[in-house]
């Protein structure tokens, strides 16, 4: 694939005659999209170079060989979902947000087997929503699709949507579609189009037959598969409130299921992670008086979604003193894994908010190391939290004592659980909130400690504005792009994912040295120099011994170096043979061949008077 500096230099060439029919629809004013750069628009095409010129959304005037752009480009319709986003994004969240339905329809006919939910949310966002936005605009789009028979939702969210140009026959959707279902998932999708398809007063009706062939069906279950008898009782209970009945599981599925909560436990775990904490709330209403067993069994491998529910179930009972209990011992036991931590992180200000402590941190780190030991990815999620959420270790160690503290320093230097550079930010970042650890984290490492640099506020405003614009803007850009060419697959030959990987390692890189740097560096606006000897924000006059140049030299910050105007850091050569001389004194300077010359000092004045 042609690097951008390979394709400013692109010779005049003809059109592969194979590759015809595809140029031929990537004409101006077509719509296109690439894998990494996403959707454009073609603006130009210059025959004479050979070359399309394309209006990427992060690369304007963008030129393209055309042999390169129908190898790597997918032409899209002046219909197709994300050409309109790009064009007109503003009619297109109108539709989105007043007619779900229909933006659905558009969204499915438009990507085709493309059609997931995954796939969505990757061309909207952020175009046309937030993250926020986002969830909300798709609960509505879900409501919008079960009420349409034409449309087919799947189970996952990386399966495709279906819109059937024609609708169900009236089999479909009824009763015997469900009397011919075999196996628990054919009956399940039977139960839920049967409700699309009928009233509720319709459903009540044919009730007790459906529960009746839900009840044949979990019996040929084998009893290794029991977590398909709890999403068959799932989807019976919320067949029975849809008619209007109580969402009772009946006494077959009851009697298939486990009783001991421990066990019962297991079977949820075992369910997809949209299915447990729905599932979890009817299983804990049939256990009556033990439904606590229950939740306290699923504490500590719930996901962020099930701790939800959990937490709700013991906030309506009044009993969240319990729950708080149960965490904290699991936090004390270091018996949690890394969603868990990641959902106390994220709702540290809430009802549990006790929780949200140095012990958290500890948790935390503890977590990490051991997930470094298995195969499961779970980790990365908290990893990344802890070294981008700012307000994080601010808040978890705001109640500490500074022995608590030290604590956390010392267990964050002998943490595994970071690459160095990360650890360094981590670290910091701690430097930062605690600047009294500074000594022990030097005691750690000697080699890197050097003089706190003496710097001007504005030179340090700078610095934190970088800092900021890597933190917030240019490491999430990153990422994504990260994530998308981890998407192409075999990350051997994967260039683009390499280049994203190295990026990644320079912005941390320059990251962690500019948070070391705001750390040590001692902020100073110059006042009350006295300018009766060469310091720290004082010009300086001198005359060259022999030739009787005069020069005037301004010595500040160590950051605030600007030759051209005469500014020189008080690190420089020429500025550290000046300080702490008088007027009058004589000193020797280099000059830039290497040699020395003599000059006298002549005056000597306060930066700011």
């Amino acid at each position: 694939m042609p690097t951008e500096t390979e394709i400013t230099e692109i010779t005049p060439m003809d059109e592969p005659s194979d590759l015809n029919p595809k140029l031929d629809q990537l004409a101006p004013g077509a719509y296109c999209k690439h894998r990494s750069w996403g959707v454009g628009k073609i603006a130009s095409k210059d025959d004479t170079l050979g070359a399309f010129l394309i209006d990427f959304r992060s690369k304007k005037g963008h030129p393209m060989e055309f042999a390169y752009a129908a190898q790597s480009l997918k032409p899209l319709g002046n219909d197709h979902l994300e050409a309109r986003i790009l064009r007109e994004p503003e009619v297109v969240k109108a539709l989105a947000s007043e007619k779900p339905g229909e933006f659905m329809k558009l969204a499915v006919t438009s990507l085709g087997r493309e059609a997931t939910a995954a796939r969505l949310e990757e061309a909207i966002v952020p175009h046309l929503f937030q993250t926020e936005g986002w969830k909300k605009f798709w609960e509505s789009a879900k409501r919008a699709m079960r009420k349409d028979p034409h449309f087919v939702i799947p189970g996952k969210r990386t399966d495709p949507i279906q819109y059937l140009e024609s609708a169900p026959d009236t089999k479909a959707g009824g009763l015997e579609e469900l009397q011919e279902a075999v196996g628990a998932k054919r009956v399940m999708d039977a139960l839920e189009k049967l409700q699309k398809a009928k009233t509720p007063t319709e459903l009540k009706q044919f009730a007790e037959e459906a529960f009746k062939l839900v009840d044949a069906a979990a019996q040929k279950i084998p009893k290794s598969q029991v977590s398909q008898v709890a999403e068959l009782a799932l989807a019976r209970s919320e067949f029975s409130v849809v008619a209007g009945l109580p969402p009772e599981i009946g006494p077959v599925l009851k009697g298939i299921l486990p009783v001991e909560p421990n066990r019962m436990a297991a079977v949820i775990e075992a369910l997809p992670a949209g299915k447990q904490a729905r599932f979890a709330e009817l299983a804990g209403n049939q256990l009556g008086e033990r439904w606590t067993e229950l939740l306290f069994s699923l504490l500590p491998r719930a996901s962020g979604r099930l701790m939800d529910a959990i937490t709700a179930r013991f906030k309506k009972a009044t009993r969240l003193a319990e729950l708080e209990g149960a965490l904290d011992r699991l936090l004390r036991e270091r018996l949690t894994h890394p969603d868990l931590i990641v959902w106390l992180c994220r709702n540290r200000t809430g009802e549990l908010s006790k929780l949200a402590g140095p012990s958290l941190f500890l948790t935390a780190l503890n977590v990490l190391e051991k997930e470094q030991l298995s195969e499961s990815s779970r980790g990365s999620r908290l990893r990344d939290l802890l070294l981008e959420d700012k307000e994080l270790i601010r808040d978890l160690l705001a109640p500490s004592s500074p022995e608590e503290v030290r604590d956390v320093t010392r267990s964050a230097l002998a943490s595994t659980a970071f690459e160095e550079l990360d650890k360094r930010s981590l670290i910091g970042a701690l430097v930062k909130l605690y600047p009294q650890v500074g000594s022990m984290v030097a005691g750690e490492n000697r080699t890197t400690v050097v003089e706190a640099p003496i710097v001007s506020w504005e030179s340090l405003e700078k610095r934190k504005s970088e800092l900021e614009e890597i933190t917030t803007k240019k490491i999430p850009a990153n990422s994504k792009e990260i994530g998308v060419a981890r998407s192409y697959g075999d990350l051997k030959e994967n260039h683009e994912f390499k280049a994203a990987k190295e990026m990644q390692a320079v912005l941390m890189r320059r990251k962690a040295e500019l948070e070391a740097m705001i750390v040590a560096a001692q902020g100073t606006d110059f006042s009350g120099v006295k300018g009766d000897e060469v310091a720290i924000g004082t010009v300086v006059e001198y005359v060259h011994a022999e030739g009787g140049e005069k020069k005037t030299v301004t010595i500040l910050g160590a950051w605030d170096s600007e030759p051209e105007k005469g500014i020189l850091s008080y690190q420089t050569a020429v500025a550290q043979a000046l300080l702490r001389r008088k007027i009058g004194d004589s000193a020797e300077l280099p000059s830039e061949s290497g040699s020395r010359f003599k000059i006298v000092i002549q005056s000597i004045r306060a930066y700011r008077s």
